[in-house]
């Protein structure tokens, strides 16, 4: 928490500079009012203690210890909030200087340029505290040994700010890793210095279980997966009902409006990213050419929307005629469903690992987003045989365009087994928002940078 309010403060003490020259330089008037500004620094800094105190109220601090993950983009909301808080705190302080000092230098503007900046550099601020100088890593142990712990120890083991400890359970499915039954979790906790226990459920009785965890309150942290997970996402909402906690089901928000939002930003995004990358593209190009015989690009048909086809494009990270050696190859497939999956494919170029492992053989795609094929964020994009196969719930994975990013990437990408995505994409379709795309997108650059389960 220390270091969240010095990250903050930093971001504040950069705004009280910032806001103020913005807004004069906006204003037409920056060479004449450096007479003033000195003032109007000073009264920032002094009103810094105000937002800080915002910031406190909505739990800005308290809250993000209590997530396993790092994510500023959680507290965008509530930062915006506070600060909006702050600036009415701010807005009042300057009502009294004026009227009781006759200090008439703040104005509304900067007022207002000093919380905008805010809203960009105080979470720019905590996430290069985070980048730069890390977090403490928080020792984890899961309760439960079956399919969902396995799982979660697995996402657990691939985060760097998470020790997995282990597993604890009275009737095991697998040894490996368990390190005690339940009734020993208090004292485990102590002896490994476990900050949060994970509950992914547990054949033990749930009166038991519940007994253990309460007796851990005020100690150790406590985050349980609920039963009918699969049907639970980020847009769920707690609601007390006469004593009686409910977690309820979002439905499906992709209405016409909401598509042509997605679309309009879809299209605008694409085109400004295919201009800034251009020189990026040319020079990827080139060394695909210089380095294989072949196309530059690879198109392959995908199933997108309404189960209609369309052409995708990459970057071509396979030898000439990869596709029509396949079937030799699948004996060898690491997947457990209809995708073709495999680590040390024999077919790839030399400069192929290196594209695929950034993505940056993905770039082309962004012509297919902008030509509607596909979508910045959506469900993952299987060829036609593989789509054909997918039946039941998941099929409403075609409801919606497939992405160039989506759950999938930021959640493992092809570490996932197929049921796994298969149902991060019904939870993304079934339980879209503009908000949930931009936070994928947040989280996108950070997973292709960590190069987790690309192949």
């Amino acid at each position: 928490m220390r270091r969240l309010v010095i990250s903050d403060s930093v971001g504040l003490i950069m705004s009280a500079f910032a806001g103020p020259l913005i807004a004069s330089a906006v204003l037409g008037n920056l060479r004449d009012s450096f007479d003033h500004l000195g003032p109007i620094f000073v009264f920032n800094l002094a009103v810094i203690p105000a937002f800080l105190a915002s910031f406190s109220i909505y739990g800005l601090y308290r809250g993000a210890t209590r997530r396993i993950s790092v994510n500023v983009f959680f507290d965008l909301l509530n930062t915006l909030h506070a600060l909006l808080v702050g600036g009415v705190l701010y807005a009042f302080a300057t009502y009294v200087a004026t009227r009781g000092f006759d200090f008439t230098d703040v104005g509304v503007s900067e007022v207002i340029a000093m919380c905008l900046v805010a809203l960009i550099i105080v979470p720019s601020s905590r996430l290069a505290s985070f980048s730069v100088f890390g977090r403490r890593t928080v020792p984890i142990i899961v309760v439960g040994t079956g399919k969902v712990a396995q799982t979660m120890a697995g996402h657990l083991r691939a985060n760097s700010y998470v020790k997995f400890v282990g597993f604890v359970d009275d009737k095991p499915l697998s040894h490996d890793d368990v390190i005690g039954t339940l009734d020993d979790l208090p004292e485990l906790c102590r002896a490994h210095g476990v900050s949060r226990v994970v509950v992914c459920f547990s054949k033990t009785h749930p009166e038991h279980l519940t007994d253990i965890l309460k007796g851990l309150s005020g100690q150790v942290g406590v985050s349980i997966v609920p039963r009918y997970y699969e049907l639970i996402t980020s847009r769920s909402h707690v609601e007390d009902f006469s004593g009686q906690t409910m977690l309820d089901f979002p439905t499906s928000s992709m209405s016409a409006g909401a598509r042509f939002l997605k679309r309009a930003f879809d299209i605008v995004m694409s085109s400004l990213i295919l201009l800034i990358l251009t020189p990026l593209i040319a020079l990827v190009a080139v060394t695909i050419k210089m380095t294989s015989s072949g196309p530059v690009f690879f198109r392959q048909v995908r199933t997108g929307r309404n189960e209609c086809t369309f052409s995708m494009l990459k970057f071509r990270t396979m030898n000439r005629g990869a596709e029509m050696s396949r079937h030799e190859l699948e004996q060898l497939n690491e997947s457990d469903g209809p995708l073709f999956k495999m680590r040390n494919d024999p077919r790839v170029t030399k400069i192929g690992p290196f594209l695929r492992r950034t993505s940056l053989d993905e770039i082309p795609q962004l012509i297919n987003v902008w030509k509607g094929d596909m979508s910045l964020v959506g469900p993952r994009p299987f060829i036609v045989s593989e789509s054909s196969m997918i039946e039941g719930w998941a099929r409403k994975r075609f409801e919606a365009r497939p992405g160039m990013t989506g759950l999938w990437q930021v959640s493992g990408r092809n570490e996932l087994s197929h049921m796994e995505l298969a149902r991060l994409d019904y939870l993304y379709v079934a339980s879209w928002s503009f908000w949930w795309d931009i936070n994928i997108l947040w989280q996108t650059p950070a997973a292709v940078f960590r190069g987790r389960g690309a192949s």
